[in-house]
């Protein structure tokens, strides 16, 4: 009788061992990930990283094509939470479209290797993985309409010029992408973090400056402080002093 009272009290320690397993492989897979490549990765070497067996990795994971979309989906949520930094309520319309790419750029500067798994990851097939496919997905459209939103606003307030909002989104999600995968080129385009900051750091002064409305502009046409470029937290950075 006090087995199955037993059982039962046990089952959030069973919850915990199991979260932390998984969370211990996706730490390892990350790593094997990052320095092998996806074609290179293999799960013994995961296994080997973790400190556990392999047959361990498929109780937790389907495989290695299943890990790494679990990375995927990790990192995602990771930069979710750091888009939702740039949505203070302190901040114009305007400015929360312009603090959306100062947070992008902190999420590579702070995660480089779950940059990676976000903005390019392996697109091979798998009818076994549909269904985080699916997730992964699902999310990425919520994240680049949220954003989107906020372009909305700032043309509602007259704050911003008249743009297709998701249009402009999905330029911006290219182009920030493209800037920051500029450090996996080779030697003579290759660029640095503090390069791809500062390209990305003009970025943001060239889309104030595009994008704001004449109601914001002195005598010159130019915006300047009248929309300061916002600076959302960045604690990781501090951290590190």
């Amino acid at each position: 009788m006090s087995t199955g009272d037993d059982s039962v009290q046990r089952h959030p320690r069973v919850d915990r061992r199991r979260a932390r397993t998984r969370a211990a492989i996706l730490d390892a897979a990350e790593i094997v990930f990052t320095r092998d490549g996806y074609d290179g990765a293999r799960i013994e070497s995961i296994a080997e990283t973790a400190d556990i067996s392999v047959g361990s990795i498929y109780i937790h994971f389907g495989g290695k094509r299943d890990v790494y979309l679990h990375l995927v989906e990790r990192s995602l949520q990771l930069f979710a939470e750091y888009m939702a930094r740039s949505e203070d309520p302190a901040l114009s319309p305007l400015q929360r479209v312009l603090a959306g790419g100062d947070a992008y750029l902190q999420f590579h500067l702070d995660h480089p290797g779950a940059f990676d798994f976000l903005a390019m990851r392996n697109d091979a097939g798998s009818a076994k993985s549909a269904e985080i496919e699916s997730r992964i997905q699902e999310r990425v459209g919520e994240l680049l309409s949220r954003f989107a939103s906020h372009v909305q606003a700032a043309v509602e307030a007259g704050e911003a010029r008249p743009v297709d909002a998701m249009r402009l989104t999905r330029y911006l999600w290219g182009a920030w992408n493209g800037v920051i995968a500029l450090r996996h080129q080779p030697d003579g385009l290759r660029a640095s973090d503090a390069e791809i900051e500062d390209a990305l750091e003009l970025a943001r002064w060239l889309l104030r400056e595009g994008l704001a409305t004449a109601a914001l502009r002195d005598a010159d046409g130019e915006v300047g402080d009248r929309v300061p470029l916002p600076r959302i937290a960045r604690p990781n950075r501090d951290a590190g002093g």
